[in-house]
């Protein structure tokens, strides 16, 4: 067996280096790495060139044409039989081709999701974020996201990926759910919540509005292309719209009495602790397990940051189901 790693970049020249020291010191194994500069306005690949003895391979794209595009450039000129994708701000484990090399052995299998974590523990934002992401990745284990593959940490075997049709370049902000559906109906997609990648995370609250808007913007238009009789998608939108449904009904009833606006307001206080309460004990659970420090600057943030994000990404979503267009957005880039 047989992988290739594919890094699309752009304008990473502050973190591609971190990135491919911790590729190229990976075990050796049948491998291969090769970065898309998708024409990076830094020094980008400069700093990749400076890897090229150590069997990197470079691509340039002339034009930017979004992370699918990159992709698909960097599939043409992969050998391997597995095709593994990661961000050029990511870190890897020394053990990750062995965890995606076992989830292989099992019969039916075309492709393997891995969790991520933040790597700017420092910023307490994006450490809230990392936790927060981590109870929804370790402990529920993606029940409650679209599908299990993440472009920052996924596997899939070539021959699969392009029976699929290959990265889908109009499937900006979330051509990995969706190459995670249709995989779905050639294979097993499997999900290593031990497999574990440190990637960059906003640092603001600007920055964590507009990722989780852009996530449900893209989402929107492909729930409005075909709407997905799954459950579990569901749930968190249906939830966060009940909560603020239940809001508008609590505040609208106060004028009549407490007999009246009781009810929506015990609804919405339930409501609530299960989007924010919730995730503080279980929080500080990942942080005892994990051994991270600053319990008094992180918690705090778990009680406000599961609204934000999700406010974000179900107005994305209802944009992106009433009106939205692919050329609305520039291709996705992290940034």
């Amino acid at each position: 067996m047989k992988f290739s790693i594919l890094v699309p970049a752009y304008n990473e020249e502050q973190a591609i280096s971190s990135c491919l020291n911790s590729l190229t010191s990976l075990p050796d194994t049948n491998t291969e790495i090769i970065v898309i500069d998708d024409a990076s306005a830094d020094r980008t690949s400069q700093n990749v060139e400076k890897f090229l003895d150590k069997g990197i391979l470079l691509i340039k794209r002339k034009k930017n044409g979004g992370r699918a595009a990159a992709l698909n450039s960097g599939l043409q000129k992969a050998t391997g039989n597995v095709i593994i994708t990661t961000d050029a701000d990511t870190i890897v484990p020394s053990n990750w081709i062995q965890r995606f090399t076992s989830c292989f052995e099992q019969q039916g299998v075309v492709a393997v999701g891995g969790a991520y974590q933040a790597n700017n523990k420092d910023k307490p934002l994006s450490h809230a974020a990392g936790i927060l992401d981590q109870i929804l990745n370790g402990v529920f284990k993606k029940s409650l996201i679209p599908n299990k593959l993440s472009g920052v940490n996924s596997a899939v075997l070539k021959e699969a990926l392009l029976k699929s049709g290959g990265f889908n370049e109009n499937s900006w902000w979330s051509e990995d759910s969706e190459l995670g559906w249709k995989l779905g109906k050639l294979g097993k997609v499997v999900y290593d919540p031990k497999n574990i990648v440190s990637t960059q995370y906003p640092d603001t609250w600007s920055g964590i509005w507009r990722r989780k808007f852009y996530w449900g913007y893209a989402m929107g238009m492909k729930f409005r292309e075909q709407i997905p009789f799954r459950i579990n998608l569901w749930i968190r939108p249906l939830l966060f719209m009940a909560l603020f449904i239940s809001l508008l009904t609590f505040l609208g009833t106060i004028p009549f009495g407490t007999k009246v606006f009781l009810i929506p307001c015990l609804i919405f206080l339930i409501l609530l602790s299960s989007l924010t309460i919730l995730y503080v004990p279980l929080g500080a659970i990942v942080m005892v397990r994990n051994g991270d420090p600053g319990f008094l600057k992180t918690l705090p943030l778990l009680t406000i940051l599961p609204i934000v994000r999700e406010f974000a990404y179900i107005y994305g979503m209802c944009l992106g189901f009433c009106k939205g267009r692919v050329g609305s957005i520039k291709p996705s880039w992290k940034k």
